[in-house]
This record gives C-alpha cells, sequence and structure tokens, in this order.
C-alpha cells in the first residue's frame, strides 16, 4: 500500500531532479556535432581524415530532452491521472457534490461553490483540476531553456604544416643590403601581406587600437577556419605615449633632416607619406652581413606625422594645433622654399616589440591565410626585431598607396600613430621571414571542426522544476487530505466506481443557489469492512 500511495510521487521527484541536473551540470558548457557523429575534416596537404571519435548531434540532445520532459510529463500523469476520481471520493465523503458538480470535474471543469456540500471540498477539486492540467504544458519550459551557440572542438592533425620561415640567428642577410631587388621584394611582400592581413579583416575594436598581432601563413589555403598553429608571431605593443608640445627642443641635429629626406628607406620618399619612429641618424636598417642574436626592444622614440600640407604662400604652420581634442600642440615645419610648407607633429612613443610563441591554441586562422595572436602572449626576442623596426616607417607610406592596411576607424591620431605603427611592423617582420630566411620548420596542426555549444538558461530549468515541484506538493497534501476520510486508500479506481451505488435520490442542497436539472446529489456511505458504495439517499 505505501508504494502505491507513494511510489509514483517518489519516481516523479526523482526524473525531475535527475534531469533538471543533468541539464545544469552535464549539458550546459559541453559541444556537440552539427552534422555528423564523426566528421571529416581536411589536412593541411589537402587529404581527407575522420574524427577518432563520436560525439552526439545537437539535434541528439533536443530529442533526449525533450524525451526526458515527456517521461517526466508522464511519471507525473502516472499519479495524478487517478486524483480527480480520487478527489470526487474525498468530496463525496466529507459533504457530497452534486450530479452537476461531479460531471463538470470528471470533464476537467472546475464547478461552482453551489455543487457541494461543504463549500471548503471545492478547493480539493480545483487544485486538483488545475494540476492535472497545467503538466500538459510543463515541457516547453525545459526545452527552451537550451541556447546554441556557435562553437570549435580541435583534433590533432596527422599532417604538419610546412614551411614556416623563422628568424635565425647568424643567417646571412648580406644580399639584403647587396641587391635593392631584395630590398625592393621585401617592401612588396610586406605590403601585399598587410593588405590580406588587415585590409579583408579590419579589427573588432573601433575606437581604440586594436592590438592585434596577425601574420600571412602561405600554406595554410586547406585548413579549416579557427584551426590552432604553433608557430612565432610579430608582438609590437605601446606601453606610454605622449604629444610633445615643443617638438624643436626635443629634435636633435641629426633628425631635423630626416624630414626632407627622400633617400630609399624614408617615408618621406613619396608626397603622401605620413612618418613613422625617427631614427637617431638615418632611415633603415644599418648594414649588417648577418643577422645578431636575438632580442625584445624596450624604449622610448620619437615619432613623427605629418599633419599638413600647404603650398609655397602659406609662411609657417600653425601653432597650438589640435592635435586631438583636448591635447594642443605646436608644429615643427620643414619649408621648400618657393614649393611647400610640410608640418609635423611629435611625439615620444614608449613600446615593446619582439615575437611571441603561440601556445594553448591561441594562434588561429581566422581566414585561409590570416594567423591571429590571442591573450595570454609569451613575449620573446627574436634576431629579426631591429631590422623590421627600421622598415616599419616605409612599410606605412606604402600602406597609403592603397589604403587597405591603413586602419579606417579610428579616433584620434594618437590610434592612427600606434595602430600604423604596430601593423607596419609585423608585416616588416613577416615579409623579412618568407624572403630572407631560408630555414623553416613543421609546426603541427589542431583541426577546428564546428560545433554547436549548448548553454542553458537556470531560469527556465528552474521554473520547470518549481512547476512540478508545485505538482508535488499538491500530490503529498492530497495523500495527506485523504487520511483523514474514513475510506481507506482505494487500489483500483476502475472497479471502485462500478462498485458505487445508485439507490435512491434526495434533492439539492438545501443551501445551494444553483439551477440543477438533475436534483440530484452523490454521497458516500461506508460500509462492508471500508468498500466504498455509493448511496443515494431519500430526503
Amino acid at each position: 500500500m505505501g508504494f502505491r500511495k507513494y511510489g509514483p510521487l517518489v519516481l516523479h521527484l526523482a526524473l525531475t531532479a535527475v534531469v533538471a541536473t543533468v541539464c545544469l551540470r552535464v549539458l550546459n558548457g559541453r559541444t556537440f556535432n552539427v552534422n555528423s557523429r564523426r566528421p571529416q575534416y581536411v589536412e593541411a596537404d589537402g587529404s581527407i581524415s575522420q574524427s577518432s571519435s563520436y560525439v552526439l548531434l545537437q539535434s541528439d540532445i533536443t530529442t533526449i530532452v525533450s524525451l526526458a520532459a515527456s517521461l517526466t510529463r508522464v511519471a507525473c500523469g502516472w499519479w495524478s491521472g487517478d486524483q480527480i476520481w480520487r478527489s470526487i471520493l474525498v468530496v463525496m465523503d466529507r459533504g457530497g457534490i452534486s450530479i452537476k458538480g461531479l460531471s463538470q470535474a470528471i470533464s476537467n471543469l472546475p464547478p461552482t461553490r453551489c455543487h457541494f456540500g461543504q463549500k471548503r471540498d471545492m478547493i480539493i477539486i480545483w487544485i486538483t483540476i488545475v494540476a492535472s492540467l497545467a503538466i500538459d504544458y510543463f515541457s516547453a519550459a525545459l526545452t527552451g531553456s537550451i541556447v546554441w551557440e556557435p562553437a570549435v572542438t580541435f583534433t590533432p592533425g596527422r599532417v604538419p604544416l610546412t614551411g614556416i620561415a623563422r628568424g635565425v640567428s647568424e643567417a646571412d642577410v648580406s644580399g639584403y643590403f647587396n641587391y635593392k631587388s631584395n630590398r625592393d621584394l621585401v617592401v612588396q611582400v610586406g605590403s601585399a601581406s598587410a593588405i590580406v592581413a588587415w585590409g579583408t579583416h579590419e579589427s573588432d575594436n573601433r575606437t581604440e587600437p586594436s592590438t592585434v598581432f596577425r601574420r600571412v601563413i602561405k600554406g595554410a589555403q586547406k585548413l579549416s577556419i579557427n584551426s590552432a598553429l604553433n608557430i612565432t608571431m610579430p608582438y609590437f605593443t605601446i606601453d606610454a605615449f605622449e604629444w610633445v608640445v615643443d617638438p624643436d627642443q626635443a629634435l636633435t641635429d641629426k633628425q631635423l633632416p630626416l624630414f626632407h629626406d627622400d633617400s630609399e628607406f624614408s617615408p618621406y620618399f613619396a608626397d603622401i607619406g605620413t612618418g613613422g619612429l625617427l631614427p637617431d641618424s638615418q632611415w633603415g636598417p644599418p648594414f649588417a652581413k648577418r643577422l645578431g642574436d636575438p632580442e625584445i626592444i624596450s624604449e622610448t622614440r620619437l615619432f613623427a606625422i605629418r599633419v599638413e600640407k600647404f603650398n609655397a604662400n602659406v609662411s609657417s604652420c600653425p601653432q597650438n594645433y589640435t592635435i586631438d581634442p583636448g591635447f594642443q600642440v605646436n608644429l615643427h615645419e620643414y619649408r621648400f622654399q618657393g614649393y611647400y610648407t610640410h608640418c609635423f607633429a611629435i611625439a615620444k612613443m614608449t613600446y615593446r616589440a619582439g615575437a611571441i610563441t603561440c601556445q594553448s591554441r591561441n594562434c588561429r586562422l581566422i581566414s585561409s591565410t590570416i594567423v591571429e595572436a590571442q591573450p595570454p602572449f609569451s613575449l620573446v626576442g627574436d634576431p629579426l626585431t631591429s631590422m623590421a623596426l627600421a622598415l616599419s616607417a616605409l612599410l606605412s607610406t606604402h600602406f597609403s598607396f592603397s589604403n587597405y592596411a591603413v586602419p579606417s576607424n579610428y579616433g584620434t591620431r594618437r590610434d592612427l600613430a600606434i595602430e600604423v605603427t604596430s601593423r607596419a611592423y609585423q608585416a616588416a617582420w613577416t615579409a623579412l621571414s618568407d624572403v630572407l630566411m631560408s630555414e623553416s620548420d613543421d609546426t603541427a596542426v589542431e583541426i577546428a571542426l564546428p560545433t554547436l555549444r549548448a548553454k542553458v538558461t537556470y531560469w527556465r530549468v528552474d521554473l520547470w522544476v518549481m512547476l512540478h515541484a508545485t505538482v508535488l506538493v499538491c500530490g503529498f497534501l492530497f495523500i495527506s487530505v485523504q487520511s483523514r476520510c474514513a475510506h481507506r486508500w482505494v487500489k483500483d479506481l476502475a472497479i471502485a466506481i462500478l462498485l458505487l451505488g445508485t439507490e435512491a435520490v434526495r434533492p439539492y442542497f438545501s443551501d445551494s443557489q444553483c439551477v440543477v436539472s438533475d436534483q440530484r446529489q452523490l454521497r458516500v456511505d461506508i460500509r462492508d469492512k471500508g468498500k466504498n458504495l455509493l448511496k443515494l439517499l431519500e430526503a
């Protein structure tokens, strides 16, 4: 008897707890496949491989959650389905119910107060009907609790990516300085890589310098987007930036000729050049036969940017010039008598330059050839650091020829200066690696597989649990009320209903205000060792 009373409720409670726990603790945050439980993918050399493990599909999880919600509803219906008749028997035992009220109750229509012998019995019927009807709509709260977000999982590639160039100490670079064609090739490759890296994938940051580090890898076209590579990347970051109010006091005598120098490495070889990091005496890298040791350069250097160009009629550059909102500076002037006047703003830029090594999948493909590094970074020295810095000003001028690599979303000249310098350094470092370095490495690849991540909405699961808990509380309360009745718990309701007798008819309740077409009421007479027999008593 105890199991018949409490077993279905306990099962309902257990299922509710298990399903909610699985959703919140197991499914939440996990990824599942989209189209195939064991997907195929393309290796670095173009060959096809298949994942070594099986993973459920997103549709499988949706089906399982829906099935779990349905099973919980079935468990609820196992004990709540008989509650209407059980509540009717309780009401019959306590005070009676009219024929009209009985008809409404078994039709899941809440009877009005006038159909009950004792008015408080109406509450039992009402609660039972509402609970029985509501369980059919609980599942929507659970199945709608999972939001699917795009994600990736990684599987180790069986084929390494080859031909990753890197700077090597003591590498012979004399050919770069001895042959202009080599120098031109570095500039061309650097400009092209910048267009690929920045012209097609603008930074997501719309107001500040992006501090994003990218490198073009020529052999990665066959790999899927978001695949992770263990490679070396260029690194350039600004620690401080300050406009110089009086530039003529900050510039040295050896730096003054740099503003009208039109030599090969000068950013002002073309009229559209804006500027860059000022060297101590001359533009471009100093002659060297071999690369030096790996180095991290951390220093403060003056930065020049051309802000105005006037024809010969202008006598001098404006002073107290608003270079950025809230910043007024004097401008350094270079005037070519009879032709033009150029005006330059000067800033102090504190920076660190070197390289970073990828780890923990923080260097990923954002397109078929572009690798982007994501924090955390591990800054290391690199033999190409000083040469890349020396070429950055020249590369920034070449950016202006096409404007594809020049940031279009900068808010201030400070942001423009920082972003262009960072991009120019990265482009120069990449070009020097690809053109000058004869040594290359192979790198392991982790192939990215597109998946969906389950994000569970907690309040929806809580609502589903609360609804089932409310019905369970109603069930336990009903058992408590029924235990106070004269008749015992009915094992088989179908047989019990057939045993109800209909031997007499009596008028409707004396205090009833209902208009009853069939003026009969039903009561329970307890006899024969607790059997429930329905008797229509004469008035």
